[in-house]
């Protein structure tokens, strides 16, 4: 079998035997690289082995970020040990980015609590890769996230809190609920956003509440309402229309409340007194 390999000038055909040759002997930074690009998209899993040699020793950053891609890509859990090593060790920046890229692929309980450390990177991009690979594991990431939102850091708290509500797992709607008395207005605006993903009612009265508050951000009332309109309970109706109603102008936050106040009489017209159509007696004229 023969891989074509792209070089500036022409494409190479190479054996599987040469990639791994290129990989673990030659003095070119870029052949390495190349060769474990290559290996990851073949996925021969005769790869890993050597792959995870070059992921510890290599060093270079650009070969270890393309041998941990590949390794993600191949998806082995021979690799998940030594990914992990690198996410919480390496001292590139990208490689780490990939290390957490790659365990979101790989999955799994022992993931979790090394992507939940990566929130605490001190690089951002780290933060948000580990972030959407705890939110592509899904439900085995929800406890330790829940966790996460009691951290001191406010962007552990926004990213834990973003990250609930796109697994989805409404055991996680009272601690998101707390969020919205976070002292920072980027969680409490994560916190909004991600009850409405949650899709479960018994966030409805804080969320009026929230919306309601005249001292709170407009983002944080704007989502809270946004928010209610997905959940379509009709608790909401009369705080919205009065929200509305109190207005001089429609803003951000009116113009939300009323696309919201359409939703909820849109799924609930039929149990709302007076919104169903009436029928006209037969002898109207």
């Amino acid at each position: 079998m023969t891989i074509s390999v792209n070089s500036k000038k022409k494409q190479v055909k190479k054996t599987f035997d040469e990639l791994l040759t290129d990989l673990k002997t030659s003095n070119s930074e870029k052949v390495r690289y190349n060769a474990a690009r290559v290996l990851g998209e073949i996925g021969d899993s005769n790869a890993v082995e050597p792959l995870i040699d070059v992921l510890r020793y290599d060093k270079n950053g650009s070969v270890r970020l393309y041998a941990a891609r590949a390794l993600g890509e191949l998806g082995d859990s021979r690799a998940t040990l030594f990914l992990i090593d690198s996410l919480r060790n390496d001292r590139n920046v990208d490689v780490r980015v990939r290390a957490a890229r790659a365990l979101g692929r790989l999955g799994g309980e022992i993931v979790v609590e090394p992507l939940v450390e990566a929130l605490n990177d001190e690089n951002p991009q780290v933060c948000i890769t580990s972030t959407d690979a705890l939110i592509e594991i899904g439900d085995v990431a929800t406890d330790a996230l829940m966790e996460s939102l009691d951290h001191e850091k406010v962007n552990v708290r926004c990213d834990a809190t973003r990250a609930l509500g796109e697994i989805g797992n409404r055991k996680a709607v009272d601690k998101v609920i707390n969020m919205l008395y976070d002292e920072w207005v980027n969680v409490r605006i994560y916190a909004v956003t991600s009850l409405g993903k949650l899709n479960d009612v018994k966030a409805v009265p804080a969320l009026i509440d929230v919306m309601k508050n005249r001292s709170e951000n407009e983002l944080v009332r704007a989502g809270a309402a946004a928010a209610l309109g997905v959940l379509r309970d009709q608790r909401a109706l009369l705080p919205l229309r009065e929200l509305i109603m109190d207005a001089e102008e429609l803003g951000e936050l009116e113009d939300t409340a009323l696309k919201s106040f359409k939703k909820i009489m849109a799924a609930n017209w039929q149990s709302i007194p007076g919104a169903a159509p009436q029928k006209r007696p037969a002898n109207a004229i």
